[in-house]
């Protein structure tokens, strides 16, 4: 197909930005500069009485393919005249900036602000001349306007009327569909059985819960139509309702043309022309009455909702059971009209979209056997290109199909779908009626994502400003919103539409044919160059290097448009610099720059990127990078700087005048070495800050920087020598910031009190979710701690090193605290009544809490009659030596993790305990050196558990044979586990049936307690440690080995004393890892006297050399 005829994609997606970023900006300059000269004022004013209908041109245009060449060419001017516009204003307020920032003469402190204010506005003989130039490209362009206006106005009618059209009737074999297919067929036959109480009431439900709404909802092209057509023809759905009708709506949710056709077997089958819109929804109610109907419409994509509603209300006279089923690959039409959970359609699984794919490549046609498969293995590459998309699978399926031919198919195999006329027409309508329904700021925002190579992980922080960076995202609204926050809105928007799909670890990818819309729609604008050589077209805004060759562009000087660069390639430094510096000096509107992705080590940036007063985002991070250039300063309309992993020595003086600069993300010790950072008052993140008492380094730095979210680490608290240094930081101004750390080192010369009165000064705002404390030295807490009324939206806390602290504050009255971590408070002797604080509950939403290292605490005191941790589900009790009173008792069935080492004797506490936790799915019990029976007989929820070092402990009651979920197990220097000296016979049924991982030592194997663990058929993995005074295994041993038919890995450690492996091994055909280590080796080597029991082993090793692997 021929590009050039294709014209402009997107129709001005970039374009309607600028036209209205021009009438606001020449609004704001025209009405502000009272001073400019008459000329240039005049023509200003001329290019600011053309914008509006400019932009309503543009608009007009907005993602149609445009193939007239005079229109295309036309409109392609008006979008370059669009980006100088862009550029010229951009440079305008670059100029004010920096004027204001690098101003130093002494004479301009005797001038006064009203000359300075002037010298400002009057605009240079270089600005002059760029506007003049703007407004003679906009008036030639301007001449054209009518015509092109009645052109568009013409092309637009006509891509209206040819739009796609179903029916009821079954085109299509369904595949991969039988799950969804019994689930909707389950709700629609079985609606009416259900009690009216129990229907979901969705958002459409409204007060009509009697008539059913199931929408399916997915991607254009993933089946929505093929299976609701499926569901239509069933027999059962045919039998059960006694009408069925099948409405194509589309774009328009036209009532009166839906009604007509619910009513009438034909739209032209005698209805009166003048019919009203109450008399035919009349006709409706009236075939619908006291009927159970089915009626399907297909396609919708009124999102308002406000048609349906008409509808909706006169189809409440059917029977009971009456179900409405919607096709849309809209979420918000789904929410919108939807009375149960929506039916979601993703991609076909691989195997049933070659099942699909193959039916349509090949069809009934028989090919002798060899050229067949042939076809075959070049098919499934072909589909793997397709990711599972039914629509895709026909279209090409069916365009392979006219050809059996292997050069034919290899040749579509190496080509882009878009490059086929009959895919791009019977593909594109579908996957581009999601993209029409955008409005423009979204399309915008979707067709940029062209830039990113196949495959790529979409970040959603990464990508939102990247279009902040582009000036994709305005607040239009009077609500006061970050463009971050409506960034994100759009990004969470096109996510719920399909274009981005969610990954596992909370990143997004596209579908590859998503992708290649993208792709197609900005076509003009955006380009991926991969290892070929290749022209940049001059229209090409937007610049991605998938290549290792530098060679790839030809001609630099096609680079000049340039607004964004992303390098993907593995470069040689020395070469890479050069080329870099090159590009740079050329692409001076460049507002994105990307070099993260590129392997490649940089002593420092080319002294050209100080020049590019457009940049907005710049991302260095990985690049190794040592220095910045010294006038990097002069980027003041910087945005983004990411330069992680890069450890840079030295930063320029100036940083603190990138005064635009909202995310900074470096190497800590990177970012402490900017001097003055107070003065980037829209930096909306700063990890970490470490005070010093170097001039523009103290806390006091920390004033300015209101907007700070997320998460803030303020280090060396040493450093801050009084509370009203303290309070210079303003923390408790700061609304939006989420996590608060503050850390200082512990010095023992400091006076406790002087602490607490600092501390007081560091009081957060209420809003606050996270605080940590490391390194306190008071005695008390500040009174911002200990009052309730000063915290309430904590959740998490974390008190740690706190030497000097004698009590724990109420943190019990915390209203929503979930998680409380409590470690290294040696100077805490008892935790009173004191640590619940004045509640009846006391902590009533902790889910996590952990005591480590309260070494001298002897005693933890019970709540005195308020009811105490309700909800918590995890609980750790660490290094407390001395603790011999501790409230256990308190622990309720809500428990699932425990958690209990080097503690003091608990007494009858720990097994009392354990009766009540019959939700514990993990218990850890480790160095508890005193007199103790537990029966774990009431553990049957428990997964994990682990005694290890425990030397007076017994099991009673049955042992572990109760166990019947445990799927860990680690027994180590537990010597009294049994009881009685007569082994415990297991029943075959009984023991630790699901017990897939097992760790022992000798104590285990020496004394017959492997006996209590019986046959455990499903374990998997097993290590045995610490076995020094074992030499061999017994017979009985060796008959309990061989009962372990699922074992994969064994690992045998420190086992200094064994003389030979068990004989049993060379009958493990299930085994496939062995690792041995530090013990006796030379039996086990090719050839040694064990070997005969290991050698079929896949992969052995032994200590650190790998002696097998198969």
């Amino acid at each position: 197909m021929d590009l050039g005829m294709i014209g402009m994609m997107v129709g001005g997606w970039f374009a309607t930005y600028v036209g209205n970023k021009l009438a606001e900006k020449f609004s704001l300059h025209l009405d502000d500069r009272y001073d400019l000269l008459t000329g240039a004022k005049a023509m200003a004013e001329d290019v600011k009485a053309r914008l509006p209908r400019i932009r309503a041109v543009i608009q007009a245009a907005e993602g149609r393919p445009i193939r007239d060449p005079a229109l295309a060419a036309w409109l392609r001017q008006l979008k370059d005249a669009a980006y100088e516009a862009d550029d010229l204003l951009d440079e305008f307020e670059f100029k004010e900036l920096h004027d204001k920032l690098h101003s130093k003469s002494k004479v301009s402190d005797f001038v006064t602000p009203a000359v300075k204010l002037l010298k400002h506005f009057i605009m240079s003989d270089d600005d002059l001349k760029n506007l003049k130039n703007l407004a003679g490209n906009l008036e030639k362009i301007y001449l054209d306007i009518n015509y092109m206006e009645e052109q568009l106005k013409d092309y637009n009618s006509q891509q209206r009327s040819v739009t796609r059209e179903t029916s009821s009737i079954i085109q299509d074999i369904v595949v991969g569909r039988d799950k969804e297919r019994d689930l909707i067929l389950d709700v629609l036959l079985h609606l009416a059985d259900e009690p009216e109480s129990s229907i979901k009431c969705g958002a459409g439900s409204s007060s009509y819960p009697s008539l059913g709404v199931l929408p399916i909802v997915g991607i254009g092209g993933v089946g929505k139509t093929a299976l609701a057509q499926l569901i239509y023809n069933d027999e059962r759905v045919a039998r059960h309702f006694a009408l069925r009708k099948w409405v194509y709506v589309f774009d328009y949710f036209d009532v009166k043309r839906i009604s007509k056709e619910l009513v009438y077997d034909s739209v032209h089958d005698g209805i009166p022309d003048d019919i009203s819109l109450d008399g035919i929804l009349g006709k409706v109610g009236d075939a619908t009455r006291n009927k159970r109907f089915l009626f399907v419409l297909d396609d919708v994509w009124d999102e308002t909702g406000s048609k349906w509603r008409e509808l909706r209300g006169i189809l409440t006279s059917g029977a009971k059971g009456s179900m409405v089923l919607v096709t849309t690959q809209s979420p918000v039409v789904a929410e919108v009209m939807g009375t149960m959970d929506p039916i979601e359609l993703k991609s076909l699984q691989e195997d049933d979209y070659w099942i699909l794919f193959e039916h349509c490549a090949f069809g009934e046609k028989i090919l002798e056997k060899e050229r067949r498969e042939k076809l075959q293995t070049i098919g499934r590459k072909i589909s793997e290109k397709l990711h599972g998309l039914p629509l895709a699978g026909k279209v090409l399926g069916s365009l392979l199909n006219s050809k059996l031919d292997e050069d034919y198919w290899k040749m579509i195999l190496a080509s882009e779908w878009w490059e086929h006329e009959y895919v791009l027409d019977n593909i594109l309508p579908s996957l581009a009626l999601s993209y029409e329904h955008l409005n423009a700021n979204l399309k915008q925002c979707f067709a940029y994502c062209s830039i990113f190579p196949r495959g790529y992980v979409l970040e959603k922080d990464r990508l939102v400003q990247m279009w902040m960076a582009q000036g994709f995202i305005q607040n239009k609204s009077r609500v006061r919103m970050r463009m971050e926050d409506i960034g994100g809105q759009i990004f969470d928007e096109l996510t719920s539409r399909y274009f981005f799909l969610p990954t596992l670890n909370d990143k997004h990818v596209m579908h590859d044919l998503i992708r290649e819309l993208a792709v197609f729609v900005s076509l003009d604008e955006c380009l991926v160059i991969s290892d070929e050589k290749g022209e940049i077209p001059e229209t090409i805004r937007h610049l991605t290097l998938r290549t290792d060759r530098l060679d790839a562009i030809t001609d630099t000087c096609r680079l000049q448009n340039l607004r964004s660069i992303l390098l993907f390639g593995d470069y040689d430094s020395e070469r890479f610099y050069d080329f870099l510096d090159g590009m740079l000096k050329q692409s001076k509107s460049l507002r994105v720059l990307d070099l993260s992705y590129s392997s490649v080590k940089l002593k420092k940036l080319p002294d050209a990127i100080s020049g590019l007063s457009h940049l907005r985002y710049l991302d260095v991070s990985c690049t190794k990078i040592k220095q910045l250039p010294k006038s990097f300063g002069r980027l003041c309309h910087l945005q983004v700087l990411r330069m992680r992993s890069c450890h840079l020595k030295r930063l320029p003086e100036d940083m603190n005048k990138l005064i635009n600069l909202r995310h900074l993300y470096g190497e800590a010790d990177t970012i402490s070495l900017i001097t003055g950072i107070g003065d980037l008052i829209d930096l909306q993140e700063l990890e970490e800050f470490r005070v010093t008492k170097k001039r523009r380094h103290e806390i006091g730095e920390l004033k300015g920087l209101r907007n700070l979210r997320r998460r803030l680490a303020i280090k060396n608290l040493e450093n801050v020598n009084s509370k009203k240094e303290a309070m210079e930081a303003m923390l408790k101004d700061k609304e939006h910031l989420t996590a608060l750390n503050l850390i200082k080192n512990l010095d023992p010369r400091s006076l406790p009190d002087a602490e607490t009165e600092i501390f007081e000064g560091l009081q957060p705002h209420p809003s606050l979710k996270e605080l940590s404390i490391k390194g306190y030295g008071g005695t008390r807490f500040p009174t911002w701690m200990v009052e309730s009324k000063f915290l309430t939206n904590l959740e998490f806390i974390s008190l740690d090193y706190c030497v000097r602290l004698e009590s724990l504050p109420p943190l019990g009255q915390l209203p929503v605290l979930k998680e409380l971590h409590l470690a290294n408070m040696h100077a805490v002797k008892r935790i009173g009544r004191e640590f619940y604080g004045d509640t009846g509950v006391a902590f009533p939403s902790l889910e996590v809490l952990k005591f480590n290292d309260f070494k001298e605490c002897e005693e933890w005191l019970e709540a005195d009659g308020a009811q105490f941790l309700p909800r918590l589900h995890i609980f750790y009790l660490q290094g407390c030596y001395k603790l011999w009173k501790v409230p256990l008792l308190f622990l309720t069935s809500s428990l699932v993790e425990l958690r209990i080492g080097y503690c003091g004797d608990f007494g009858n506490a720990l097994p009392g305990c354990l009766q009540s936790l019959t939700s514990l799915t993990d218990l850890r019990i480790r160095d508890y050196h005193f007199q103790v029976s537990l029966c774990l007989s009431n553990l049957s929820s428990l997964k994990y558990l682990e005694l290890s070092n425990c030397p007076e402990m017994k099991l009673v009651g049955g042992g572990l044979q109760f166990l019947t979920t445990l799927e860990s197990l680690d027994l180590t220097d537990c010597p009294k586990l049994i009881e009685s000296s007569e082994p415990v016979q297991l029943h075959e049924q009984q023991g630790l049936r699901t017990l897939n991982g097992l760790t022992i030592a000798d104590t285990v194997l020496l004394q017959n307690l492997w006996i209590l663990l019986g046959s455990l058929p499903s374990l998997q993995w097993m290590r045995i440690n610490w076995c020094h005074g074992m030499t061999n295994f017994t017979g009985e041993q060796e008959l309990w080995f061989q009962q372990l038919t699922s074992l994969q890995e064994l690992e045998i450690n420190s086992c200094q004393s064994l003389e030979s492996l068990p004989s049993s091994l060379k009958n493990f055909p299930s085994i496939r890892k062995l690792h041995i280590l530090a013990c006796p080796k030379d039996r086990c080597q090719r050839g040694g006297a064990d070997w005969p029991k290991i050698a079929h082993i896949p992969f052995i090793r032994i200590d650190s050399e790998t002696i097998q692997m198969l």
